[in-house]
């Protein structure tokens, strides 16, 4: 099946969305990543976070509204910087 479709299409901003994170589960993780969050968006909770099975990642879910597709982009490509990052929905 082909897919033919316009990425920036797809967004209307501003927009709610529930912005993951999947790293490594280490001391500070949920702060750097909630500190380079904060540096794009606003968001005043600590993140919903789940630890996988084995305790070796954990899961960190924010709440945040967008307000462009730059801001997202930006949001995307600061928080792989953070040590650790491995995925992010």
């Amino acid at each position: 099946m082909n897919q033919n479709y316009d990425r920036d299409k797809l967004w209307e901003f501003p927009a709610d969305i529930c912005f993951k994170v999947m790293a490594v589960n280490r001391d500070g993780i949920h702060l750097e990543v909630l500190e380079v969050v904060q540096r794009h968006v606003v968001h005043e909770d600590s993140p919903a976070s789940q630890l996988s099975r084995n305790g070796n990642y954990v899961s960190l879910s924010f709440n945040i509204r967008v307000e462009s597709k730059q801001q997202v982009d930006a949001l995307y490509k600061e928080v792989f910087t953070v040590d650790g990052v491995k995925m992010m929905l």
